[in-house]
């Protein structure tokens, strides 16, 4: 497990590096999160919040790219205590091109989530993410996006996933 850590950190300061190079984007969305699971450990969960994400990404080719950051999920409340969840993506895209600005997105990666619960103490853990979604570019250097993303948390002794649907910006350098 460490060694995925490491592997993930790495990734990310790669994508990070390569600010200079051509093809560089960054970004944020905003929207709604969705814990999956009818329970916290037995008690009923409040089970939607905000969930925010900051990311930078880098186009490869057309069809292709890099993306890692920084997802803040939300935090869950339930009778037996509040649950906090983020964490640090990385993610290839595919890119579809559908025509008049609009581009279809489908993402694969690695999240490495971080569960901190008022019951049960703090844990982190690495597994997969998925996502799809759709962008429209405003300008030759600003876009908008929808997208659905599903996390994994596999920490605290659970694994539970929280689904996020939002919309956000990017910016082409």
């Amino acid at each position: 497990m460490k060694n995925l850590n490491k592997a993930l950190v790495l990734l990310a300061t790669v994508a990070a590096v390569s600010a200079h190079a051509e093809g560089l984007y960054v970004g944020g969305n905003l929207g709604l999160s969705h814990y999956k699971g009818d329970s916290l450990f037995g008690a009923s969960t409040d089970s939607s919040d905000t969930a925010l994400k900051a990311y930078g990404g880098y186009g490869i080719t057309p069809n292709f790219a890099v993306e890692s950051g920084y997802a803040r999920i939300g935090k869950f409340k339930s009778t037996a205590g509040d649950l906090r969840a983020s964490g640090l993506f990385v993610d290839a895209v595919g890119l579809l091109p559908l025509g008049n600005g609009f581009t279809a997105l489908g993402r694969a990666g690695l999240f490495n989530g971080k569960l901190d619960s008022s019951f049960a103490g703090s844990d982190r853990g690495t597994s997969l993410k998925v996502g799809a979604g759709v962008q429209y570019d405003l300008a030759s250097n600003v876009g908008v996006r929808g997208e659905w993303e599903r996390y994994r948390f596999d920490a605290l002794n659970t694994k539970t996933n929280a689904d996020v649907y939002s919309v956000g910006v990017n910016y082409k350098f």
